[in-house]
């Protein structure tokens, strides 16, 4: 079914509007529509992904585990919190990790927030998402990410589509396209745009760079060498109660 782009007012509590944008109808909605939002538009806009994968003789570095564009690929009913406090709990859910979308079903159509930073937190199938700030290089962006450890200081997750590889005897087919899915780890400091980080001892404490010789004790005491993501949530964790 072909893609119609509308848009879409609606009504949320307390007065509250937010702008949605139609994706098509159904399920099925093209993975590459993006919003009419001029906002978001400009934050994607150096965002292209590579071209000229599966040519014949082509040496690519794929970075990123090959995976599904959407979490999850099955609709689930979640929770929206609005930053004004207002809950909506009757949509169905998924986020579409290549175009940096939540998405819902209203009316038979796929609709993607206009607005994002009108939300606080949006929940669904035992993933809790944030709408915020990050550096990337010089620039500050906006984008989704899930919330993996809260507090004053938060651990950050953001999924970005590396690369896609569609099918060379049918490039047109979305549905046999191969995405490759990269994940990265952010810290998000009151007030500050979300820093990345690696899952190393330099990278995080150059961030998290209070509490040296707390830290330090803390370290040596549990071991934790800061090389998966649970040593980072636990020292996210630590970090929060020296830093309430």
């Amino acid at each position: 079914m072909k893609t119609t782009i509308l848009i879409v007012l609606f009504a949320f509590m307390v007065t509250v509007t937010i702008k949605t944008v139609a994706q098509g109808s159904g399920v099925k909605a093209n993975p590459r529509t993006r919003l009419q939002s001029k906002e978001i538009a400009t934050e994607r806009a150096d965002q292209s992904l590579p071209s000229g994968g599966g040519q014949p003789g082509n040496k690519l570095e794929l970075k990123g585990v090959e995976g599904e564009i959407y979490i999850s690929e099955n609709w689930s009913l979640g929770t929206i919190v609005l930053r004004n406090g207002g809950i909506i709990d009757n949509y169905l859910l998924r986020y579409n990790i290549l175009v940096d979308q939540m998405q819902f079903i209203a009316d038979k159509d796929t609709l993607a927030f206009a607005s994002p930073k009108e939300l606080s937190t949006v929940t669904f199938d035992n993933h809790l998402f944030v709408y915020d700030s990050y550096q990337t290089g010089s620039t500050i962006r906006f984008g989704y990410f899930e919330l993996l450890e809260p507090g004053k200081n938060r651990l950050l997750l953001k999924r970005t589509v590396t690369f896609e590889m569609p099918d060379a005897n049918n490039p047109d087919d979305e549905e046999a396209t191969k995405y490759y899915i990269d994940e990265c780890y952010f810290i998000s400091k009151p007030g500050k745009a979300a820093n990345k980080i690696m899952c190393n001892r330099k990278s995080v404490l150059s961030v998290l760079n209070n509490h040296q010789d707390d830290i330090n004790e803390y370290m040596r005491i549990t071991g934790n060498k800061l090389k998966t993501p649970a040593d980072l949530k636990k020292l996210v964790s630590y970090y929060n109660t020296l830093d309430e």
